[in-house]
């Protein structure tokens, strides 16, 4: 999920830049959000599902890792990024602007985050069909 969310929170969030409307600034905060909240389902259903998985399959332990250190860096960019949404989502409900700065962390901390979980998705699915690895 947090993989779909992201480049749509990304898109909103330039649309807002561009029309610097608040309601699409909360709109695009408040998915980064939701996609930092999926990210923790999808990081801590990693372990039980590479348990799962060497049951049925033979997993080689170095492409575990190296998916498991990837979803790691993932992990840690969104968090970033969704506190860095909270803070400006927590700013609008009292009324106040967030700083002008805070629209381009959460981009290019969405924009990280994003590119760090295709990658993990990527090694996922050498895991899963190791016939792909070339």
């Amino acid at each position: 999920m947090p993989v779909l969310f992201s480049p749509v929170a990304l898109f909103f969030l330039a649309r807002a830049r561009r029309s610097s409307s608040v309601t699409e600034y909360k709109m695009a905060y408040g998915l980064v959000l939701i996609s930092a909240a999926a990210s923790v389902t999808a990081y801590f259903t990693g372990p039980p599902a590479a348990e799962w998985l060497s049951g049925v399959l033979t997993l080689d332990q170095v492409w575990i890792e190296d998916h498991a250190l990837w979803g790691r860096v993932a992990f840690t960019i969104m968090a970033l990024a969704g506190a860095a949404s909270l803070v400006a989502l927590l700013a609008y409900w009292q009324d106040e602007q967030p700083h002008a700065s805070l629209p381009w962390v959460v981009g290019g901390l969405t924009l990280l985050a994003f590119a760090a979980m295709v990658w993990t998705a990527h090694l996922g699915g050498l895991i899963r069909r190791p016939e792909l690895r070339f």
